[in-house]
């Protein structure tokens, strides 16, 4: 099967035309990151920070501090 030069020309096109639009979003999206402000306050993911400082740590003094429990 023989495809034309143009055909040809249409598909060489149509895949780096693609890349192209592909690989301009981060492009875009980190020079938009260079030359924006900063952000004063940071983002809040959630009540991660405020969980973890509420954990409390409890030790088994019966077991080793090394040795490894096993479940079965």
């Amino acid at each position: 099967m023989v495809w034309d030069i143009g055909f040809q020309d249409k598909i060489v096109y149509l895949v780096v035309g693609s890349t192209a639009v592909y690989l301009s979003f981060p492009l875009v999206s980190s020079i938009r990151s260079l030359f924006s402000k900063t952000q004063i306050k940071e983002t809040s993911f959630g009540c991660y920070e405020a969980a973890c400082s509420a954990c409390e740590v409890k030790i088994d003094k019966n077991q080793k501090a090394l040795s490894k429990r096993k479940h079965g």
